[in-house]
Parts: C-alpha cells; structure tokens; sequence
C-alpha cells in the first residue's frame, strides 16, 4: 500500500461523506466494477438455462445468496484503483477463484445477512484477518458508531425494491399492445391468491428486473462500505497526516542541495534553531492541516409468484424458500428497528427525558474519571513537580482540567478526541474557562511531544489560576 500513490483526497471525513467519496470511486470505474460483479456470479449465469423457464424464483434466490462473490471482486479492483494500481483482467480473472472460495463457511453461510458486510469484507479480504485478530479489527473500526453501515444496509434493501419495481413497469410498458389481457390476469391473479395463472413472460420480467437492481445497488452499496473503510483507517491511523509529512519531506529533499550549500557558505555563523513550539506552530499553520467543516441538511425522505409447475417437488420447494426469505426479511427489518430504536427516538428516555451521553472514562489514555483524581489536584500536581516528575505533574494537572471541564462545565468530550479536539470542544463554551485551557494545552503539548518544560514560575502560574478551586471566577 503506496499513500503516496492514492488518486483521492485522504482526510478526516464524517460518515455520510464518506459515503459520497466511496460512491464517487465507484461512478469514476463503473463499467470495469459492473462487468466484475456479473464476471462474480458466472456461477449463477449457468443455471440460467436450467431454472430460468420454470423455477425463476428458485434462481432469484440463488443469485441473492451468491452476491458477495460480485462484491468482492468490486472491493479488488477499488482497492487497487485507489492506490494507483489499475488491475488488468487477468488479474481479476486470477481473483475469482479465490473470491468464490475464500473463508465459504463464514462468509457465505454465518455472517451472510450481516448488516455490516460492506465495512467488514474489507478487513476480511484486504488485511487477510481471521478469528481474533479479525474481530478485534472489526471492533475497533466500528467504534467511531456503526449507524451509518446499519441505515446503509436498509437504504440498499430499499432501493433495491423500488429500482427493480420502476424497471419492471419500464419494461411492461414496451409489451405489445395484444398482450394486454396479461396484465388482468396477473391483476386477477394477486386479488384471488391463485398465483399458478401468472403469465410467464410477466415472472421472467420480474426476476430479470431483481437481478437488475441487485447488481447496480450492490456495486455502489460496496462502494460505499469501502469508503467507510478508508475513512475510519484514516481517523484511526493518521493517513493524511502520514501525507503531509511524507509532501514535507519530498519538498524538504529538493531543497537539501540548496540547503548543504548555505550551510557550507555561513560556516562560523552562529545557529539560530526554533523551539519545539514554533516548529509545532509552523508545522500546523502548514495548508495540508487545515481542518475543513462542511454542514450538510438532511431530508428525510416485489412481488414474486409461482408458476405453473405441475406440482413437482420443486416448485414446493420454491415455494416454501419464497416464505422464509420473505420471513427472514421481516425478521431483520424488526430486529434492526428493535436494536436501533434509541436513534429513532433521538436520544430520548421511556419518561420523555433525555438521558446524557455517557461521561468518557479515558481521554488520549489518561484516565479522567473523578474517582482516579485527588481531591487538592494542583496541589497534588505542584508537589510532583517540585520533585522533579514534571512529566506526571502536568498530566495531573491536564487530565483533572478535562475531568473538570466534562463534570462542571459540562463540556462533551469523547474518549477519541485528540488535544486539539478537546481545545476546539472548549473554545464552543462560553463558561469553560477557554483562556486557561489553552495556556494549559500548549504547555502541555509542549513536555509530553517537545520534551521541553515550563519554567517553574509558569507552572506555578498555572496551577495558582486553576479555574476550578471554589469561589474562583475565569
């Protein structure tokens, strides 16, 4: 995996946009993606000739259950298109066999009704994960909140029955005129529940127009899931960050030459080097950091028949599939619904009360829990400073400002948030002492990454102002 070589912007995104970036990968390469998602389900294309004139629900349902092999072949070719890397067709071609066979039993059988496939195919097949070490991954990604990947999993349910309805009734409309008595009989047919009489002709259309929409909501659905992929790995990992130094140091590397050569030409002239704090300063001020903020308004917006068989044993079969997909079906949509509903009640308790968020425990690994703090905490903080432990002297005096800040203020900060995270956190509160907690952040920032510590006048100053002592204003 080549950062340097990737053809879209790497940054922190929020969900939804990542969504959009996952689906603007899949616009860019849709017929090579479309063409590998139908190469997956060759299997399936085979029993054309042998289900499709009498047993089209039976082969509807074999499609469905097939699909992650065409999914997985869509994630090959994304993943290297990301990275520069366009795979020719023999490399697809050598892909397929491992996509139709790679982890069957899990894949294809446990976990193939799992909302989460788009997200978590990808630890699966791009970082070759298994038992542990694959559900850790899965865990650990799905922390930043798995509600974007279980509504992707409902609108792709969703847009699936509506895309097939529309081409379905496309279709319908190019019938010649003299078969028009087809669509009373199947109208008969759905008010009387004698669905033997369906025309063929009209079950074909349907099945076809299925087959139709699974394949273009899959491919972008995957899509999707693979951009939510690269955007938690970029919140995770710091690939943009990783980007940034990486276009430093490539122009930093132009300019060595230049450099050695000014060097050589001051000679004797005394060395002027900048503190960890302007480095630090100059470094952010760099256009590759600036954080970018985009609002977004958010507006909240079939059938299958039996045929005439002739009572073979097949078409009961059929039959009782048809029912438990269709149970099945339901029994997800209202396990989804019971297991989700504190998002459809927006946050609010059985009493009509909205319960609060739950208070973090542990921010940047620093435990700020009341509990694991002293009572005098810049007292406590001023003694192990003037022992000399300055290191665990400003984290105690950091870490209690954040406990502070979260239990009086009342400041919402996440156990992921980084220290300029809690600063901007801070800085949307009026009454949270904004002023000090900056002073307090670079100071800190300061010893625990530029190994350079406050003067004792300063952290005495620090600790004297603490803003949380009673009868203390801001």
């Amino acid at each position: 995996m080549r950062l340097e070589s990737v053809t879209a912007e790497l940054r922190p995104r929020s969900d939804w946009e990542a969504v959009d970036l996952g689906l603007a990968l899949v616009r860019r390469d849709f017929r090579r993606l479309f063409a590998c998602w139908w190469l997956g389900m060759v299997p399936v294309l085979a029993l054309f000739p042998l289900l499709l004139p009498e047993h089209p629900v039976l082969l509807l349902f074999i499609a469905a259950w097939w699909m992650p092999v065409g999914s997985r072949l869509v994630l090959f070719v994304l993943s290297r298109r990301l990275f520069g890397d366009v795979p020719g067709w023999k490399e697809i071609l050598r892909e397929w066999p491992r996509a139709c066979v790679r982890r069957f039993g899990f894949r294809m059988l446990w976990a193939r009704l799992s909302p989460w496939r788009p997200l978590t195919m990808a630890v699966e097949d791009l970082e070759g994960l298994r038992g542990k070490d694959y559900a850790q991954r899965v865990r650990l990604l799905l922390r930043r909140g798995d509600a974007t990947v279980v509504m992707l999993a409902l609108w792709r349910a969703a847009l699936t029955g509506w895309l097939s309805l529309a081409l379905f009734f496309t279709g319908m409309m190019f019938l010649p005129a003299g078969q028009a008595e087809e669509w009373q009989v199947l109208v008969d047919a759905w008010s009387n529940d004698s669905w033997n009489e369906i025309p063929a002709l009209v079950g074909w259309m349907g099945m076809v127009s299925l087959l139709l929409s699974m394949s273009l909501v899959d491919v972008f659905a995957t899509g999707a899931g693979f951009g939510i992929y690269v955007n938690h790995r970029t919140w995770i990992e710091g690939w943009d960050v990783e980007l940034a130094f990486r276009r430093l140091g490539n122009r930093l590397r132009g300019a060595g030459a230049a450099l050695l050569g000014l060097v050589l030409l001051c000679g004797l002239a005394p060395r002027v080097e900048a503190g960890p704090k302007e480095t630090i300063e100059e470094v952010k001020a760099h256009e590759d950091f600036t954080v970018h903020s985009v609002e977004y308004k958010v507006s909240n917006p079939g059938s299958s028949s039996s045929w005439n068989w002739d009572g073979s044993w097949l078409a009961g079969l059929a039959q009782v599939l048809m029912w438990l997909i269709v149970g099945a079906f339901l029994f997800f949509i209202g396990w989804l619904i019971w297991r989700y509903r504190h998002l459809l009640a927006g946050g609010a308790s059985v009493s009509g009360k909205r319960v609060p968020a739950p208070r973090a425990q542990v921010v940047m690994g620093m435990a700020v829990a009341p509990e694991s703090l002293p009572r005098d905490i810049p007292g406590a903080a001023m003694d192990l400073w003037r022992v000399g432990r300055r290191q665990e002297a400003m984290s105690l005096l950091y870490r209690g400002t954040i406990s502070k800040l979260i239990e009086i203020a009342g400041v919402e900060i996440a156990e992921s948030d980084t220290e300029s995270d809690c600063l901007r956190r801070v800085e949307a509160e009026a009454a949270a002492h904004a002023g000090y907690f900056g002073g307090l952040t670079a100071a800190w920032m300061m010893l625990a990454y530029g190994r350079n510590a406050p003067p004792d006048e300063a952290m005495q100053e620090l600790c004297d102002r603490w803003p949380y002592v009673e009868g203390r204003g801001a």
